[in-house]
């Protein structure tokens, strides 16, 4: 799945999410009566639109979970090894590879963080409790918003990975035109 798609995913879902509830919240300033009844009678469509996005989000994190996971052991650790092995000069790459790793864990322990939050929200029941349903759902927006930062953060580190591999190509090719001289 490419970057772009990744990320019109994530927001295609926080606008879905967005257009449940108005965008004031419950904790800063009170909810109107109106405001209760929007929730309470857009429950079990938010429920059903929350089940969806919760499921959806699943799959993407597997798969996207993957890929990351690939791409750093698969891809990352066994070229940086082989570098190594030949006593090629390969700090950019394995500092690149470490704060991959980090934020990659990071994503790890976001995801979880939001899922968790997620499946809190939907145990609450939103026509008793529209203001603890509100708020949850905020606080899973926040913890989705933060995933999806992580998501962007692992993205340009692999930009970053990639420059440092064309980096170390124009060198070792520098390297190999003034041996032959």
């Amino acid at each position: 799945m490419s970057k772009k798609l990744l990320s019109s995913c994530f927001g295609a879902a926080a606008v879905i999410s967005g257009l449940v509830f108005i965008s004031a919240s419950a904790q800063s300033i009170p909810m109107t009566r109106a405001q209760i009844d929007q929730i309470r009678n857009n429950c079990d469509s938010t429920k059903v639109t929350l089940n969806q996005l919760h499921a959806s989000d699943a799959l993407l994190r597997v798969n996207r979970g993957q890929t990351f996971e690939s791409m750093s052991t698969k891809l990352m650790k066994r070229f940086n090894s082989r570098l190594s092995a030949n006593n090629y000069n390969n700090e950019a790459l394995v500092l690149v590879t470490n704060n991959y790793d980090t934020m990659l864990d990071t994503f790890r322990s976001d995801y979880k963080t939001y899922e968790e939050q997620l499946s809190a929200t939907l145990n609450i029941d939103c026509s008793n409790q529209p203001a603890t349903f509100y708020d949850a759902v905020a606080s899973a927006r926040t913890k989705r918003n933060q995933v999806h930062t992580d998501v962007v953060k692992l993205n340009q580190l692999i930009d970053k990975y990639q420059a440092a591999v064309n980096q170390f190509e124009k060198d070792y090719q520098t390297a190999a035109l003034k041996a032959k001289q």
